[in-house]
């Protein structure tokens, strides 16, 4: 499984020019602290995705809320205080339980913890400011921006709009191993500073699923459509529930070093209850319900894409006024376009299949054994849209949200 994210928000005006980044330090917080900024992104996925869904329909969906949470609270730093206030609002914090300062050291601890090493998963998450070479950046925003999010921060002729898109997009390929997102396809000629966060996971299946196993078969996307897709299938043992209340049955696929996938099917017609009615005590509820079932579990390998104008969202969400008059000494920095845009591969993962010898048995032990054995595995069958979470399971966050209506062959 492989997936990227990127949000980047163009912002205009002018100014001047600024010295160089320090190395960052890690950000300690107490539990507390953490807890408050995981429910909150939790909440921030769902009220976000809710307005996606309002908006996109019957089209796929594929955001990662932490990629647009640490964009968007990176640039409070700069805001005017009716701008912040309402960032922090959108983004689903609540200041009367949680400090500014918590905010942003909850993000740099967070920031630091997803890009330690690990053994076979991939996790990179960054951001990076690219300056019009005339522009004079207040050093108390830049110090902030590079401590408290790892940001880089770099020089940028963006009157030269073809070698700045180039720029921004050779950066872009360099830290997320080659798998950039097509997103700087125009810039504006008042386009003065340009914020970047990409979001890369690579994940591998704890246990993974067989090339040899896979067959072809028919996906149900909405109204009367068909889409023909290679399907992985795996007899295993998962996590699994079904919540009656909100009419869906959830299947938890473990991934190596601290993450999970959740697939969530809606039962029968009623994908569109389960959109309306999902939040973060659901999440909370699955988890300490899961319940290890051998299913034989069948899932589309496939492709996804989708992009949304952020700036429209958030301001559905409350964040209305745009000015970050503490990002440079003269004129006003204003947000003029924000986009986040996403891939997701899903597929075997190149697990080969295992051996498994033959053996014949004489009659009398042979009856004696179909009497000892056990109910056939629960088929569980991805074969119509479904919802997946992904979630690093160290700190309980959920690193990307969507919904599969009509994917892509893989």
């Amino acid at each position: 499984m492989i997936f990227l994210s990127l949000l980047l928000i163009g912002l205009q005006f002018l100014c001047y020019h600024f010295t160089r980044l320090q190395e960052v330090q890690e950000c300690r917080i107490e539990d507390d602290v953490m807890s408050k900024i995981i429910n909150s992104n939790a909440d921030f996925t769902f009220n976000l995705y809710k307005e996606m869904s309002s908006i996109r329909g019957d089209k796929n969906i594929l955001f990662s809320p932490l990629s647009i949470s640490i964009a968007f609270a990176m640039l409070s730093l700069g805001a005017a205080s009716e701008t912040r206030i309402q960032i922090y609002n959108g983004l689903a914090f609540n200041l009367s339980e949680i400090e500014e300062n918590e905010i942003h050291k909850g993000f740099c601890h967070l920031i630091h913890k997803l890009n330690l090493p690990r053994v076979k998963t991939q996790v990179k998450i960054g951001n990076a400011l690219f300056f019009e070479k005339s522009l004079k950046i207040r050093r108390t925003f830049l110090e902030s921006v590079r401590n408290l999010y790892h940001s880089e921060d770099f020089f940028t002729n963006f009157l030269d709009s073809t070698r700045a898109k180039q720029q921004i997009n050779d950066y872009l390929t360099n830290k997320t191993s080659g798998k950039t997102v097509s997103t700087i396809r125009d810039l504006s000629e008042q386009i003065r500073m340009v914020l970047v966060n990409y979001f890369f996971f690579k994940g591998v299946w704890l246990a993974g699923f067989s090339y040899q196993l896979t067959f072809e078969s028919d996906f149900g996307a909405y109204g009367n459509t068909t889409v023909k897709l290679k399907v992985m299938e795996k007899v295993g043992t998962y996590g699994f529930f079904h919540d009656e209340d909100l009419s869906c049955k959830v299947v938890q696929i473990p991934y190596t070093d601290n993450a999970d996938a959740w697939f969530i099917l809606p039962d029968e017609g009623k994908l569109k209850e389960v959109e309306r009615s999902l939040v973060r005590e659901d999440l909370d509820k699955w988890r300490s319900s899961f319940d290890d079932r051998k299913i034989k579990l069948r899932i589309p390998k496939f492709s996804i894409s989708a992009s949304s104008n952020v700036t429209d969202l958030l301001q559905r969400l409350g964040v209305a006024n745009a000015d970050l008059p503490e990002i440079t000494r003269k004129l006003n920095l204003r947000i003029s376009q924000a986009f986040h845009e996403s891939v997701l591969v899903v597929h075997e993962d190149h697990t080969e299949l295992s051996q498994i010898s033959t053996r014949i048995y004489s009659t009398t032990i042979f009856q004696q054994l179909i009497e000892l054995t056990p109910p056939p595995p629960l088929l569980i069958e991805f074969n119509r849209p479904f919802l997946m979470v992904i979630i690093d399971t160290s700190t309980g966050t959920i690193l990307l949200m969507g919904k599969i209506v009509n994917p892509t062959r893989e």
